[in-house]
């Protein structure tokens, strides 16, 4: 398949499909599987997650982890309206939450509390699909790879770069994506089942 768009509707749908007993058994699986093998994470003193949505593997049980292990958890909150880029936002268990123009809960925070991508030491980002090399299918608004463009594209204006972890489920993988060259590619895509890391050429 190299339709992005037709590849974006199956798969959603496919994850969709899973019945709330696998994800669950999904969202522990991938928590203690990201908590043996990627050792970045116990480093990391600033960690983004996001709020699970439309079947999105939820990563709410490693957040509430790496609270209670003092790390500062943060979610993604959109700049503004009109510009497709991401910024975070600190989250607490129990924090005034609003809801963006998606109905996804973004923390109800001053917009000068507002971190950038660069000020991550990890990220971890939903995916739609998966394929062999890393490559990451989003929802198609392009919001991570416009936010991380600063950190990883080839006019970065940031020296720090977060390490990228992609989540999701067995079921949104296929042997081949269509990659654009604007895409970033997360340093692991993690599922129950699969653990990819790719050859990448930044260093990280």
């Amino acid at each position: 398949m190299t339709d992005k768009k037709a590849i974006r509707q199956l798969f959603r749908k496919k994850r969709l499909a899973l019945p709330a007993y696998r994800q669950q058994l999904a969202s522990y699986a991938v928590t203690d599987k990201v908590l043996r093998k990627i050792s970045a994470i116990q480093r990391a003193g600033t960690i983004a997650f996001y709020i699970a949505k439309d079947g999105e593997i939820d990563l709410l049980p490693l957040m509430l982890y790496c609270q209670k292990q003092g790390r500062q958890c943060y979610l993604p909150v959109l700049e503004s309206p009109d510009e497709k880029m991401l910024r975070f936002a600190e989250w607490e268990p129990g924090q005034a939450m609003s809801k963006n123009k998606y109905g996804i809960a973004e923390p109800d925070v001053p917009r000068n509390h507002l971190l950038s991508a660069a000020e991550m030491d990890l990220i971890f980002m939903p995916l739609v699909a998966f394929d062999d090399c890393g490559n990451r299918l989003g929802m198609g608004g392009g919001y991570y790879d416009r936010t991380l463009a600063q950190c990883y594209g080839e006019s970065a204006a940031s020296s720090q770069k977060p390490f990228l972890v992609a989540t999701g489920h067995d079921v949104q993988y296929i042997p081949q994506l269509p990659h654009d060259a604007w895409d970033i590619i997360p340093h692991i895509t993690i599922t129950p089942g699969h653990f990819i890391r790719p050859l990448r050429m930044d260093g990280a």
